[in-house]
């Protein structure tokens, strides 16, 4: 509580200052913001510098030092140096292809050759809005990153993931009717032998969806996906085969929903079916249902109003459980005010659901955890392409696996961006 008090204290006194504030930063007032173009090619250079305060950056209980590198709770300042470009190509009209690199570098001062690590994501996308309302998408998705220390899946080790996309969709600018097809194809990689037997492996989705218009922005629809999870590393011995393939059915509607609120809400059933039971007794289909949904509301031109919600099945390290449900919710909302400031908050949680007992030492039972988050921020445009700003987030969790798995961590942050 102490520090959430400290937080708002800042933000109370970086607003009540604003006006004297000001006439520190003319000196930056003079510089426009660049216009990088080369013919129809837009360059979006970026650099954002962040210091964070982490007070549990390995995310363990407070009362029980972990087998982990660097043992139990530990702090650290951070700093981040991120950077990357954006890039965008249109050309007849009808065709855009972006491109973008973005690298980020984390220091610690606490332990910094065991946490000090860089993250690194790329992206090609290409668009083209075909005759009679047929458009056309195809990308790809790169990242190389670390996981978070003592997250369910693994210990911080690196990995890398790539999607390949592809869509083809056709909404008739004067029909109702609309449906297109899609298909994507991720893999999931693990640097650390161990982790790859028990991590490593591809997921396939491909489907199609059928829509009708009921408005021009607003499309009611069904839609019908086929999963398929393989792991490309023979199981170890004991361990069963986690491979298994999926049927998917949702409804929902997309687009303009209200004058001020747009997004997406999705309802579904997902039917799975593992190629071999975890272990003996154990169930190989699954069926649950499915939430997609995220809408934005907009009361005015200065706020916003964000809410996402979600379940799925999502891959497991426990060799009991070849997945969990996660259930999630977030709200973010956010206002513009005078003066260049812009504030928000946001709130998030969620549970993890396991449907078969695990075993930690002397503790056989079913495990769920519970997650929250809360947090604020307030940012400041010196100029369209510099702004500066702080945050503060706290997070918790708390498991049935009291021992293991609780923590608690917060995190304030400030940070000074350029964008172009």
């Amino acid at each position: 509580m102490r520090k959430l008090i400290a937080a708002a204290a800042v933000l109370c006194l970086l607003a009540s200052n604003s006006r004297a504030n000001l006439a520190e930063w003319d000196w930056l007032t003079q510089y426009k913001q660049p216009n990088l173009h080369y013919g129809q090619l837009a360059l979006h250079p970026y650099y954002k510098l962040a210091e964070v305060y982490d007070s549990n950056i390995f995310l363990v209980p407070h009362d029980q030092p972990s087998g982990q590198v660097g043992g139990g709770v530990k702090s650290s300042w951070i700093t981040k140096n991120n950077f990357g470009l954006e890039t965008n190509l249109p050309w007849q009209h009808i065709n855009n292809l972006s491109l973008g690199y973005d690298f980020e570098h984390d220091h610690y001062t606490t332990q910094p050759s065991v946490n000090d690590t860089i993250n690194q994501a790329a992206h090609a996308d290409f668009a083209r809005e075909g005759a009679q309302g047929v458009t056309y998408k195809l990308g790809d998705q790169y990242i190389n990153t670390t996981d978070q220390a003592f997250s369910e899946l693994i210990q911080r080790e690196r990995r890398w993931m790539n999607r390949v996309y592809g869509e083809v969709d056709y909404m008739p600018k004067n029909g109702r009717l609309a449906y297109g097809v899609d298909a994507d194809h991720e893999t999931d990689k693990y640097l650390d032998p161990t982790l790859a037997a028990g991590l490593n492996r591809y997921q396939q989705d491909f489907g199609f969806n059928v829509g009708y218009m009921v408005e021009p922005k607003t499309k009611v629809y069904v839609s019908y996906h086929r999963g398929i999870i393989h792991y490309t590393v023979n199981p170890q011995p004991g361990l069963t085969d986690k491979n298994s393939k999926s049927h998917t059915v949702a409804a929902g509607v997309t687009g303009k929903l209200s004058p001020k609120i747009e997004g997406q809400v999705e309802a579904g059933y997902t039917y799975r079916q593992y190629d071999q039971a975890p272990f003996a007794g154990a169930q190989s289909i699954h069926r649950s249902p499915t939430v997609a949904t995220s809408v934005t509301y907009h009361p005015d031109e200065y706020s916003k109003i964000a809410l996402t919600l979600s379940r799925y099945l999502q891959e497991s390290i426990d060799p009991s459980n070849p997945f969990y449900y996660s259930n999630n919710a977030a709200l973010d909302m956010d206002h513009k005010f005078p003066y260049k400031f812009t504030a928000g908050i946001n709130l998030a949680m969620g549970i993890d659901q396991y449907q078969n007992a695990q075993t930690f030492g002397a503790t056989n039972q079913t495990r769920r955890d519970d997650l929250y988050q809360g947090g604020a921020w307030v940012e400041y445009d010196i100029q369209k392409w510099l702004s500066t700003g702080v945050a503060y987030v706290f997070r918790e969790r708390n498991s049935t696996f009291t021992g293991q798995f609780n923590y608690e961590d917060s995190q304030v942050t400030w940070n000074a961006s350029l964008k172009f």
